[in-house]
């Protein structure tokens, strides 16, 4: 018999759900009709701003719905780069595309599938 407990594949199931309760997602991005909504996670932030290349990095403010998420809805684009301003300071979620900006820096890449 094995003495090993966390071995079995409960013990593996009950170490990944441990792991994986303080995780919330920290960015998410919903494709509408003719809009995008980008959708920030962050519950110590007092202000976040949106800026994308789709009008040259103009400051939207995101608005605090339930809980500890942000959002801001901009028109949809077939491709543009992005980044937030979190607190006066440039943040770049993990995001699935980036790209280099002017400055050597990441920002994220929208790439819409229409």
């Amino acid at each position: 018999m094995n003495n090993t407990p966390f071995l079995n594949l409960q013990g593996l199931l009950l170490i990944f759900t441990l792991l994986t309760l303080g995780c919330a997602q920290q960015h998410s991005v919903q494709v509408h009709d003719d809009s995008v909504s980008f959708y920030y996670n962050d519950a110590k932030a007092k202000e976040i701003f949106f800026a994308s290349s789709t009008d040259h990095f103009t400051y939207h403010p995101a608005t605090k719905g339930s809980g500890d998420v942000w959002q801001v809805t901009i028109p949809l684009s077939k491709e543009f780069s992005y980044f937030y301003i979190v607190d006066g300071k440039v943040t770049v979620p993990d995001c699935p595309n980036t790209v280099l900006d002017d400055f050597g820096t990441k920002n994220c890449l929208y790439v819409s599938v229409m």
